[in-house]
């Protein structure tokens, strides 16, 4: 049963929830409210219903002995009780978070401090292009950036944020060393770029414990300098250069925010377009193709080319080459739909985990660039191993 108190009033968003308020308060119930302001009952238990779910929100509820409301930004997430074992209230503890609004602030705050010491890229001149009808699409599987494996472990090879970060650089040169000279090129992440979102090293949905390497805010500094060093190799040998760079189910919200990052590093170049991080799916159209990216965690390969119809329904009637990229499970896939797309999913240069190394998961490393032509689809495709990345890198092998 609803109690009468002036405290709500705090908890008000307009004037007509502060006069229904006001009227319970004083009149003492809901049907005095309701009678002196000439509206039914319902209305005012509505209303104050309303303010009453936001005040709790806010940790304030006397009718529960919440009395001391938290500060600004931060929300109820949850109350622990300790009772004795006739169920009898010891004692209880209200534990907070920071509200939609503060967490959005935090993330745009953390993004300014990771570019703070980075100066903004300015524009530069494009290079000279043998044609305007190509597009070269460098796609990063599963890159689990911060993981750490023990090869005597794994029965595999040792991985940490060195090695990660060496052959990933030498992956970009290696590619981009082939790449034809054209008008556009595209760096794709399709998601896991990270292997852990937070402090906790733990995956967001299942909780897994994650064997990292370093911190997460020394990880979040070392992926935006990664990336910011490919997209500056790219604009090397393509006129523009576009970013997407998926969500996975191991970094959602750092995914997020390198993009933020990005975004800002280069709002002022010209040549550089970066795609925000907003939901899971990304659609791009270039000529006769149509490319949709996703990471590949939350939908059936079966129901990828249904969406595609569904919610690129105007660009799938443009063009006649359509196909979706994705990441998550580390191997190499192809499938033609009878829809009229394709599905593709990637290696990474990665190695694999012990989790992974426990339940017999394995497959090939290396990465891929794929060109294509505006009208006639898929032109050419660069597939480079983990061993010839690192022989490049090493000069083994001809400019």
């Amino acid at each position: 049963m609803a109690v009468p108190d002036v405290g709500l009033l705090k908890y008000c968003e307009t004037e007509r929830q502060k006069e229904v308020v006001q009227a319970f308060a004083d009149g003492g119930s809901l049907r005095a409210a309701a009678r002196s302001l000439g509206v039914t009952r319902q209305t005012a238990q509505d209303v104050v219903r309303l303010v009453r779910k936001r005040a709790v929100a806010a940790g304030y509820s006397p009718d529960a002995q919440m009395n001391t409301p938290f500060p600004e930004g931060i929300s109820l997430k949850r109350i622990s009780q300790r009772r004795r074992a006739d169920g009898e209230l010891l004692d209880y503890w209200q534990i907070g978070e920071p509200g939609k609004e503060q967490q959005e602030a935090l993330l745009r705050e953390f993004c300014a401090g990771l570019a703070s010491s980075l100066a903004p890229s300015p524009s530069t001149p494009a290079p000279p292009v043998d044609t305007d009808q190509m597009l070269s699409a460098i796609v990063i599987g599963d890159g689990h950036l911060g993981m750490l494996a023990f090869g005597e472990e794994t029965l595999g090879e040792d991985f940490n944020i060195e090695i990660a970060t060496a052959d990933l650089r030498a992956a970009i040169d290696y590619l981009v060393h082939c790449a034809p000279a054209s008008s556009e090129g595209l760096l794709v992440n399709v998601g896991d770029f990270l292997h852990m979102d937070d402090t906790s090293n733990k995956t967001p949905a299942s909780g897994h414990a994650l064997d990292v390497d370093l911190s997460h805010h020394r990880l979040m500094r070392i992926a935006g300098v990664l990336l910011r060093y490919a997209i500056d190799k790219m604009l090397t040998k393509f006129a523009t250069v576009r970013v997407v760079n998926a969500a996975g189910n191991h970094d959602p919200h750092s995914a997020r925010a390198l993009s933020m990052f990005l975004e800002g590093i280069y709002e002022n170049h010209a040549r550089v377009i970066v795609e925000p991080t907003k939901g899971k799916f990304y659609f791009l159209e270039f000529g006769n193709n149509l490319i949709g990216i996703t990471h590949g965690d939350r939908i059936p390969a079966n129901r990828l080319a249904g969406m595609m119809t569904q919610h690129a329904a105007e660009a799938w009637g443009r063009t006649k080459y359509r196909r979706w990229w994705v990441g998550h499970i580390h191997h190499k896939r192809f499938q033609e739909m009878e829809m009229g797309c394709s599905i593709e999913s990637f290696n990474t240069l990665a190695a694999g985990d012990a989790w992974h190394a426990s339940m017999g998961y394995s497959a090939e490393r290396g990465i891929e660039m794929i060109t294509l032509h505006k009208e006639f689809g898929q032109v050419g495709r660069t597939n480079a191993s983990l061993a010839l990345v690192r022989a490049f890198a090493g000069g083994e092998l001809a400019a």
